[in-house]
């Protein structure tokens, strides 16, 4: 599962990333809210984490941004904004949980739970995992057809995950490099040839991840 940090404090955003990515999550995080919005229009995601109080774009109208263009994706505001009104203006405007701060690591994280179950739907689901792969964020797996398990470290889970979700869409090595490495590399890097040759190596008759000419992957389940 990916999940969007919208927080523009450093010391709390890297804390929640930490604990979300040691749950099995896969994060991104954006600073301010325009970066949220160029999230949530170029990478999907399953969950937003969204504070309110944000430089230039606020949280609010991030929130409605979302609601309007990724409705499918629940928001949980994070906030120090702890006013009745402000909650209820929030959930009015379509955020699905409201958690203040201070907070406590493990109610957030219980928090994440029970949303991401409320929105598994069948559609969600299919997209995740596809009709030949099980994809287990816990111990970073698969389960294949066949009954065996297959074992990926975490960049090989995240860029297979990442493929998982753009199924039957053509990516790009950059759109890869943004989603999977958060930007730290050189867009002229291989290093996503290097982890889509692993990948190939592990899944063998689980997927195929095709290479299209001058555009990037695309991962066909078998």
């Amino acid at each position: 599962m990916r999940i969007l940090l919208v927080e523009d404090e450093h010391l709390i955003a890297r804390f929640v990333s930490r604990g979300l990515r040691a749950e099995g999550y896969t994060t991104s995080i954006a600073a301010d809210g325009h970066e949220a919005v160029e999230h949530l229009s170029n990478e999907p995601c399953d969950l937003m984490i969204l504070d309110l109080m944000l430089p230039g774009l606020d949280g609010l109208s991030v929130l409605r941004h979302a609601v309007t263009h990724n409705a499918d994706v629940p928001v949980l505001v994070l906030s120090a904004r702890t006013g009745v009104a402000t909650k209820v203006e929030a959930l009015d405007a379509g955020a699905r949980d409201y958690l203040a701060k201070p907070f406590a690591l493990d109610e957030l994280l219980a928090r994440v739970r029970v949303l991401l179950r409320a929105g598994a739907g069948p559609s969600r689901t299919g997209a995740a995992n596809g009709p030949a792969l099980a994809l287990d964020g816990r111990t970073r797996s698969i389960a294949g057809r066949d009954g065996r398990v297959v074992h990926l470290s975490e960049r090989e889970y995240a860029l297979l995950e990442y493929l998982v979700r753009s199924r039957d869409e053509v990516v790009s090595r950059e759109r890869i490099l943004n989603a999977v490495w958060d930007y730290q590399f050189d867009p002229r890097s291989n290093v996503v040839d290097v982890y889509v040759a692993r990948l190939r190596r592990k899944l063998e008759s689980e997927a195929v991840i095709e290479t299209v000419r001058g555009g990037g992957y695309r991962l066909v389940p078998c």
